[in-house]
């Protein structure tokens, strides 16, 4: 049964990543906190998401900004080093209502929020800092790039840039984690049982993606992401 619910939730996260371009890896990461451990949950949508990635960036390579690109994965690296030591030096008791919190902001943010505000140009390397920092923490700094790369990229820039970033900030992350002892057995076979489901979703999320009003999929992942939040609260 545990296994059906995490193909489902990998498939369904899936969906919404390739309709919404963000969200699949923060919104899947506490249903599978709360069904393997964060120890297992961490490198396994690690893999997936960089597998995600690798797809994204084969199909559309041309539309990389190479400049935004090196800017963003030089800052990145830097808050993934501080996150890292954070993830490590903080137990889970304290780390757990943290990332619940940053999920919860992010998804009232974006209910609440009308319009796309810009911030103040000082505080756009900050925010990269920052969405290293949750990525090294919870592989979930997808939300604060995107608030970024939306501003810096134009639209057709906007997938390929982003997808690229995560590919050498994870392959970094999961040697380390290799080293670390964290590539485990189990860890690599829910990896492949979770394959499947990944192409599945991205594969119709592309599709739902040129069908269906985008802003109404973005509603229905801040209110899922509200719950899965609350989730991990609990």
């Amino acid at each position: 049964m545990t296994i059906l619910l995490f193909s489902i939730t990998i498939f369904l996260t899936n969906v919404i990543q390739g309709i919404t371009g963000f969200a699949g890896t923060v919104l899947a990461m506490p249903f599978v906190i709360l069904m393997y451990g964060i120890d297992t949950a961490k490198p396994v949508l690690m893999i997936l998401t960089s597998l995600s990635c690798i797809l994204i960036v084969t199909r559309s390579f041309r539309d990389i900004n190479v400049r935004e690109f090196v800017k963003m994965a030089a800052l990145m690296f830097v808050g993934v080093f501080f996150g890292e030591k954070l993830f490590y030096l903080l137990p889970t008791r304290i780390i757990l209502p943290i990332y619940a919190v940053f999920i919860l902001l992010i998804a009232f943010k974006g209910l609440l929020q009308k319009k796309e505000g810009r911030l103040p140009e000082f505080l756009n390397l900050p925010l990269l800092l920052c969405a290293g920092i949750m990525q090294g923490m919870f592989v979930s700094g997808g939300p604060l790039l995107v608030s970024y790369a939306v501003k810096k990229l134009e639209k057709n820039q906007f997938r390929a840039t982003v997808a690229l970033i995560w590919i050498p900030l994870n392959v970094y992350l999961l040697f380390k984690q290799f080293l670390s002892g964290m590539l485990t057995q189990h860890v690599l076979h829910l990896t492949l049982l979770g394959c499947l489901p990944l192409v599945l979703g991205t594969v119709i999320g592309a599709f739902l993606y040129k069908k269906m009003n985008v802003q109404t999929f973005l509603k229905l992942t801040y209110i899922l992401l509200i719950f899965s939040g609350a989730s991990l609260f609990l």
